[in-house]
């Protein structure tokens, strides 16, 4: 009988490292004669890119500004995404991504099999420095640690930008836009591309349906996300002035569209207990890109520093953003938009305060009002 060569082609992309390939299990096969086996390094005629970006939500959708730009410069290219799984509904449907790998129990066997040429990862948390780490890819943008524990940049702006997340003031002292510095340590030509605001057909004809309901009338639709999630309270301003705006927008016959989720339900509740005219819910229990939607159906949207934000710019909507501890000149508003800003004390990232005036209180009525009406008389 001839005695089997059991040499381990440990490289191939279908063996799941711990235990026997299914050829193995259902055929008996072994690698010296097996017609299955694919190196994990085979070169491809593509570029095989690798996007790690896990969280948080608002922040996967504004990085998918980079997305055109990889395409642009990597003309024949596949482009997937690790993403958590809380988040993988702001990626489907996106026409730039390949493969969107959710962060689950399957993930470790997924990029054991698979070679990238590239993997990029602009995120300084552990987990996505690990990924990085673990991916079998030739070449590295962005961060990742070395042996030392250190964290490591691609660039001069990976590393220029680094110590901004470990020191507030220099958040503060940043003059350049988040777009700014991800195009340049990517290395793309400009850092204007658009963000990309996935809805699908289902959640259009939602959004459809509810305005249709709705009967607004001819004026425009001004959307307000009056919240901004249980982790940044101190983003919020304050809902009673949310109130005096939405009230003075009424009299003049606008149509007001609340935006929010979960998170929003009590600011939301409060001001439809008002019961000003033409101002209606479009619901809180939406899907991710069913409230893409209904952002959607806006003209213009009066926001914090939010997903809802990202979300109305990459629609080309116009913005109007209220800031106060976080970084405003981060933020790219593409021409469409107008920041309002309490000067005196912005850009703390604290998530308390214990001034008896916050910085957003400081954000007059007015300012905003004024603002709204650049773009709406």
């Amino acid at each position: 009988m001839k005695k089997l060569n059991y040499k381990l082609y440990s490289d191939c992309i279908n063996f799941p490292l711990d235990r026997p390939c299914k050829y193995q299990k259902e055929n008996g096969a072994v690698c010296s004669s097996c017609k299955k086996y694919v190196s994990v390094n085979k070169k491809s005629k593509q570029t095989k890119i690798l996007i790690v970006k896990l969280g948080a939500m608002g922040d996967v959708l504004r990085t998918t500004f980079i997305l055109e730009g990889l395409k642009e410069k990597y003309k024949n290219s596949t482009i997937d995404w690790l993403v958590d799984k809380k988040n993988v509904d702001v990626l489907v449907g996106n026409k730039y991504i390949d493969i969107i790998i959710p962060n689950d129990n399957k993930v470790f066997e997924f990029l054991s099999s698979t070679k990238y040429d590239i993997v990029i990862n602009l995120d300084l948390s552990p987990e996505s420095l690990s990924f990085t780490k673990l991916v079998f890819a030739d070449k590295i943008i962005g961060y990742y640690l070395d042996k030392s524990r250190k964290i490591v940049g691609s660039n001069e702006y990976a590393k220029k930008w680094l110590p901004a997340s470990a020191y507030d003031n220099l958040k503060k002292e940043n003059e350049h836009t988040y777009q700014y510095w991800m195009a340049n340590i990517c290395e793309l030509k400009k850092d204007n591309y658009e963000i990309v605001v996935p809805i699908s057909k289902e959640a259009e004809q939602k959004a459809k349906k509810l305005k249709s309901s709705l009967k607004l009338n001819k004026n425009k639709v001004i959307g307000i996300n009056p919240s901004a999630g249980k982790r940044w309270v101190m983003k919020k301003w304050r809902i009673e002035k949310y109130i005096k705006l939405i009230k003075i927008l009424s009299s003049k016959d606008y149509n007001i569209l609340l935006l929010g989720g979960k998170d929003d339900e009590e600011e939301i509740k409060l001001i439809l207990k008002q019961k000003i005219k033409n101002v209606y819910s479009t619901g809180t229990d939406n899907s991710v890109q069913e409230f893409f939607a209904m952002v959607d159906l806006c003209d213009l949207v009066v926001c914090g520093d939010t997903m809802a934000m990202h979300a109305a710019l990459g629609l080309k909507k116009n913005v109007v953003a209220i800031f106060g501890p976080t970084s405003y000149n981060e933020i790219e508003m593409y021409g469409r938009g107008i920041k309002i800003v309490s000067m005196e004390c912005n850009c703390c990232y604290k998530p308390d305060c214990n001034k008896k005036v916050k910085c957003m209180d400081k954000v007059s009525v007015e300012n905003v009002l004024d603002a709204i009406q650049t773009y709406i008389y």
